[in-house]
């Protein structure tokens, strides 16, 4: 891959690519019901998806910041680490306040808005779940998982139209359990 692609550059390139779109480590099995839950126990947060951090340094590198722009980078990054640590600890809340600290100081951090969605959806904060999903997907519609997540929530708030809408989808980007699980009903996607 190119060096002189920013994270999210990379993250849109591989995401597309990937067939089951999800992050190393990730597992997204059974029903669109299960899927969310299963994915929040399986994943170990207390680990930062990978990229996020090396992106701050190439981004540095490759391109003239400000220092005060590196700060605010390495900053988020803390934030999301300490949130990780809540999360892993089962103190969402204080989670959810750390991933909004480094949502707050860079917006566009994916899996800041990731891991307080699941966060949110612990608490049975269905609608904020969704709000984070839904930004995901704006920044980038090709992240499988964003949606596959939100169908569940969907589900879960009687939904049922959102939810297909965005289970095809999970599907049409390659998400093979939600293929499977759509082929089995006899619902194309």
């Amino acid at each position: 891959m190119n060096s002189d692609m920013g994270f999210f550059d990379r993250f849109k390139k591989t995401r597309g690519t990937d067939q089951r779109g999800d992050a190393p480590g990730d597992k997204v099995t059974g029903d669109a019901g299960s899927m969310e839950a299963d994915r929040a126990e399986e994943r170990d947060p207390s680990i930062p998806p990978a990229g996020f951090e090396d992106s701050v340094e190439k981004k540095v590198e490759s391109k003239p910041t400000s220092y005060m722009q590196s700060l605010r980078r390495e900053e988020a990054a803390g934030y999301f680490r300490r949130g990780n640590a809540y999360f892993k600890l089962q103190n969402y809340e204080r989670s959810i306040q750390d991933y909004s600290r480094a949502i707050d100081v860079f917006p566009e951090y994916i899996e800041a808005y990731y891991n307080r969605a699941i966060a949110y959806k612990l608490i049975d904060n269905y609608l904020k779940a969704v709000e984070d999903y839904s930004q995901i997907i704006e920044i980038a519609p090709n992240f499988v998982a964003a949606y596959a997540g939100r169908a569940t929530l969907y589900t879960a708030l009687n939904d049922h139209v959102s939810a297909l809408e965005d289970m095809k989808m999970a599907a049409r980007l390659g998400l093979k359990d939600m293929q499977d699980l759509l082929k089995a009903k006899g619902i194309e996607w």
